[in-house]
């Protein structure tokens, strides 16, 4: 059974090292020479980094051309593997209705539905929208995700942090 089950992951670290060939050619094109788990630590933090930067500059975008308004909780999403968040409604300047999820927690504020909560959305692209305050939240929420991508990125290009 142990000769099995290690001829099986033997296989998939094959094939994972296989998948990373491309990415390891083009990184000896410019003379250097990643270890796989370096090349996947670089991969994933591309991949996080794709997901951060739209959200920050989003962001950036609404702080520039914010409008505020009043919205309401209308549902608080459960899950056992993630923390409690709200689902928030609010009505544009022109009078149409707009949902987002907050990718924050549920604090007092907005920890029950029909809860009002004071919104910030971009008049140009109203789907562009988030709550009001918690400003030390919303720091500490982006900050962990930069420190995942830069913690990956350092692993990626540190020679010696890693090894096979």
């Amino acid at each position: 059974m142990e000769q099995s089950w290690n001829s099986f992951w033997g296989s998939v670290s094959q094939a994972f090292h296989l998948a990373l060939s491309p990415l390891r050619a083009l990184a000896e094109t410019f003379g250097y020479f990643p270890s796989d788990i370096q090349l996947w630590c670089f991969v994933c933090g591309l991949f996080f980094l794709v997901l951060v930067v739209p959200h920050t500059y989003g962001d950036l975008v609404l702080r520039h051309r914010r409008v505020y308004v009043t919205g309401k909780v209308v549902e608080i999403k459960m899950s056992d593997d993630s923390p409690r968040t709200p689902t928030i409604e609010f009505v544009d300047r022109l009078g149409k209705i707009w949902r987002f999820e907050s990718h924050l927690p549920v604090n007092n504020m907005t920890g029950s539905v029909g809860a009002a909560v004071k919104v910030m959305y971009d008049p140009l692209h109203p789907n562009r929208a988030r709550e009001v305050g918690r400003p030390i939240m919303k720091a500490a929420h982006t900050a962990v995700w930069y420190a995942i991508v830069v913690g990956l990125m350092a692993l990626a290009f540190w020679p010696g942090l890693t090894s096979d």
